[in-house]
């Protein structure tokens, strides 16, 4: 992967209109060796051309969200901490600490041991029901790989993995389906 970015803001993408998106999106597909004789309208109607795909995807990369090294290191002691120190963020949190800081310094040391105790305990069990849930999600994600069905070559591929979708691509969805990545919306029956 080159690492090249999306070259387009979300302003941009916003005022454009279908046959603005096509052309924008059919530049993308270009190389810089070759000039797209394309007509505008063909990435609308064809979906791109198996030719292009490697190439896109090697400009732009996989359609896969990067995982944090954190999240998926191995070390529980590593996750409970950073866990703990995202439960500190919480205002109720907080506050219990403070009053906890509050009845130490009034010497009700009884009181402080009581909130603490109480405070590591909410912590613990918050961050360790996160952690579980994470997991169960990630295990449902690999039981269920997001598919979705692409218009390319003017024919439609089903059960394409998301993974191997490339900036431009034309997604076609139907009731119930996952939105398999960030898409631009050029087309609809029935929205409400």
């Amino acid at each position: 992967m080159s690492g090249l970015c999306y070259p387009y803001s979300r302003a941009q993408e916003c005022a454009w209109q279908p046959e603005e998106a096509s052309k924008a999106l059919s530049a993308l597909a270009s190389t810089s060796t070759s000039t797209s004789t394309v007509d505008n309208n063909t990435l609308l109607s064809r979906g791109h051309n198996s030719n292009e795909i490697p190439y896109i995807r090697g400009r732009y990369g996989k359609n896969d969200l990067k995982t944090d090294d954190n999240e998926t290191s191995s070390n529980i002691v590593l996750i409970l901490l950073a866990g703990l120190k995202d439960q500190l963020k919480e205002p109720l949190i907080g506050m219990l600490t403070c009053s906890a800081i509050l009845s130490l310094v009034l010497g009700n040391t009884a009181d402080a041991v009581s909130i603490t105790t109480a405070l590591l305990i909410v912590c613990l069990v918050a961050v360790v029901q996160e952690y579980r849930s994470n997991q169960a999600l990630e295990r449902l994600n690999d039981l269920m790989p997001h598919t979705c069905t692409v218009l390319r070559d003017g024919a439609c591929l089903a059960n394409l993995e998301a993974s191997q979708l490339v900036v431009g691509d034309l997604v076609l969805l139907s009731t119930g389906d996952r939105v398999p990545a960030d898409l631009r919306l050029v087309d609809g029956v029935e929205l409400a």
